[in-house]
Parts: structure tokens; C-alpha cells; sequence
């Protein structure tokens, strides 16, 4: 009996130790330089300030018009972002390109959270496998757009 009760021991620990043990760490993510991004928006929403990185080694500039246009749609979305921005927040949205879609989308934060949902899934023209790193932030002397009141 003394035998059987250590083979168990010896499964339990086994199984134990397995699950203890922790997944490794995914690789570390290095950007190249950012790219600013201003922003001007015409549906009640401020202008606003986009800092965009992507994989280091990768030529942002032809990124530009997709990037900005996909995180501004996003934005758009997302009226809570506008708060976040006025208490002078900075909202930070982590992704990656996978087969011509954002995927993998990282965000911390319920404005953060709003602006990944609306990005993710969605088709872009990029590489994959690219990393993506913006951050969104609402200068204090941006000015809010109002509706059209009258005739000039």
C-alpha cells in the first residue's frame, strides 16, 4: 500500500510541476522610430494626435495612409476617447497584421478597450506579421468642430 500511495504522489507532483510551470516569454517587440499623425475630424469629436511605430526595420511611410486611416475610423467610434483625452490621458493600442487583417489587438484601459474592438478584425494593406504600436492623445488647444448654424 506504502508503494502505491507514492506512484500516486509522484503523479500528482508530476502534474503539479507541469502546471506551475509558466508559458515562455513572448519575444520582445522592438519599433522603429514613430511617425506623428494629426488628426481633423468633422463629427463633433476635437483634432487630435496619433504616434504610430511599427516593426523596427519596416518602412513606415507607405504605412501612413492605412494606418492613420483604419485608427481614425476606430476612433471615430469611440465618443469615451474624447473624455480620456480632456483628463489628458494618453490612450495606448498594441497590434499586428495578420493575413491582411489587425489581429492580436492589446490595449489597456476602457477607452483603450472601445478603440481595439473597433480595429480588430478589420482588413488592412500591410505586411504581415507587422507590429503596431499608436498611441492617442487630445492636445489641450484642440478645437472642437460644431455644426454649421445658419447662412454665412
Amino acid at each position: 500500500m506504502k508503494h502505491r500511495m507514492s506512484w500516486v504522489g509522484l503523479v500528482v507532483l508530476g502534474v503539479l510541476a507541469s502546471a506551475c510551470r509558466s508559458e515562455p516569454p513572448p519575444p520582445v517587440i522592438e519599433y522603429g522610430e514613430p511617425v506623428g499623425l494629426r488628426m481633423a475630424t468633422k463629427r463633433g469629436v476635437p483634432d487630435y494626435e496619433i504616434a504610430v511605430a511599427i516593426s523596427k526595420g519596416t518602412d513606415i511611410a507607405p504605412l501612413v495612409p492605412a494606418l492613420g486611416a483604419a485608427l481614425h475610423a476606430a476612433v471615430e467610434l469611440c465618443p469615451e476617447i474624447v473624455q480620456a483625452g480632456q483628463r489628458g490621458e494618453i490612450v495606448s493600442v498594441s497590434f499586428r497584421v495578420e493575413q491582411g487583417a489587425i489581429g492580436k489587438v492589446a490595449t489597456k484601459g476602457v477607452e483603450a478597450t472601445c478603440v481595439g474592438g473597433a480595429l480588430g478584425g478589420k482588413p488592412i494593406a500591410a505586411p504581415d506579421k507587422l507590429a503596431v504600436l499608436a498611441q492617442i492623445r487630445f492636445p489641450s488647444e484642440a478645437p472642437v468642430p460644431t455644426a454649421p448654424t445658419g447662412t454665412p
